[in-house]
């Protein structure tokens, strides 16, 4: 199944790389790699988090192919805060000890910028770069230059 992830287009940028900043899904030092299942939500996620100050850098849109069965939040176990923002503690407890745990490379989540009956069909998608699999289960095929200017 193929994933979409945006990247600020900067020279040495690794379209696979990662951090170890927290995120809404993972605590500081836990490295996560965000993902969407659909473009669109890509860049909805990044606006709502980031806002304007995304028009004042180039991005690549990267495209992921995801090689192995894809297991899925059960949404009914979602903390109850789950939506909050700032991100709340929970989310990210949650997705630090499914990473620690190392209990799947990847996993499918809702995002909380569109209506949760929204699920599954449009999601989310958390991979754990440090999982034995990954490198099995995650591969690039194709990258774009996308921007948040509108061309006239």
């Amino acid at each position: 199944m193929r994933y979409y992830r945006l990247i600020e287009n900067l020279e040495g940028r690794s379209s696979l790389g990662f951090g170890i900043g927290a995120g809404r899904w993972n605590q500081y030092g836990t490295p996560m790699i965000y993902c969407c299942s659909v473009t669109s939500l890509n860049f909805l996620e990044l606006l709502s988090i980031k806002g304007t100050v995304v028009t004042q850098s180039k991005w690549k849109l990267v495209i992921l192919e995801i090689q192995t069965p894809i297991p899925e939040l059960d949404a009914t176990d979602l903390p109850s805060d789950w939506k909050n923002r700032p991100h709340p503690r929970s989310t990210q407890e949650f997705g630090t000890a499914w990473a620690k745990g190392m209990i799947s490379p990847v996993l499918k989540i809702p995002s909380c910028r569109i209506p949760l009956k929204g699920y599954p069909n449009e999601h989310n998608l958390l991979i754990n770069p440090l999982h034995t699999d990954f490198k099995n289960s995650v591969k690039l095929v194709e990258e774009w230059d996308v921007s948040f200017e509108v061309n006239s």
